[in-house]
């Protein structure tokens, strides 16, 4: 798989393809169908298990049904691939986000600009943006991607995700350090404040391991 590709990532495929071809005979016609709109699928964690060939990707998304959502997976060619771009910039979901959301993220957003972190979202707010369908209701969480490069304030992003407060919606997802691996906001947060060397749940883009906090962390945990 081209190495240029991370989870979250959005990907188009030609929808003059016959998409089905892709997923499973249960999946192949929600396949078809999600394809043929010009909807953009998600890249999913490339593990051996799921891989079938060297010249394939995997990809997924979801369907807004409710109460609960399907996941399509598919094994897609490389060859299919029309457009490929990184996950959608906060900044720039905001505006098409619930109202009532609108000023608690302005907010976040500026806090986490200030810990010289990227954010971006996925997950429910970044479907409705892309299809036009409704995903969010009354009990959605906020799926952020928090990229940190080498200049982020670490500390300074983690008190704003833990303090400031946002009334709605909850915050959710995924730090993401500059080794490649990424691990929920939430569990690294409690796994360093327990002051422990205890093991988090971390993700990089073919792996899920059991690594000790402070170690993906690393160099962001050293005050300047």
């Amino acid at each position: 798989m081209n190495a240029s590709f991370h989870r979250h990532d959005l990907i188009w495929l030609d929808p003059e393809i016959d998409a089905g071809r892709f997923a499973s005979d249960a999946q192949a016609e929600h396949a078809r169908n999600w394809v043929k709109q010009d909807f953009p699928l998600v890249v999913a964690r490339q593990s051996d298990e799921l891989v079938g060939k060297p010249d394939q990707i995997v990809l997924g998304f979801t369907l807004p049904s409710a109460p609960m959502r399907t996941r399509v997976l598919l094994r897609a060619d490389l060859a299919a691939i029309i457009r490929h771009s990184r996950p959608l910039m906060l900044r720039d979901a905001i505006s098409l986000a619930p109202k009532h959301w609108q000023e608690a993220l302005n907010k976040l957003a500026a806090l986490v600009d200030g810990a010289r972190a990227t954010v971006r979202v996925y997950g429910s707010l970044s479907s409705q943006i892309l299809t036009g369908m409704r995903y969010l209701d009354e009990t959605s969480d906020l799926d952020l991607l928090l990229e940190c490069g080498e200049d982020t304030k670490f500390r300074e992003l983690l008190d704003a995700l833990e303090k400031v407060p946002l009334p709605v919606p909850r915050i959710d997802g995924e730090i993401l350090f500059p080794s490649g691996w990424a691990v929920a906001w939430r569990e690294l947060a409690t796994a360093l404040g327990t002051g422990i060397a205890r093991e988090v749940l971390a993700k990089s883009d073919r792996e899920i391991r059991l690594i000790p906090a402070h170690k993906v962390a690393g160099s962001f945990l050293v005050e300047a």
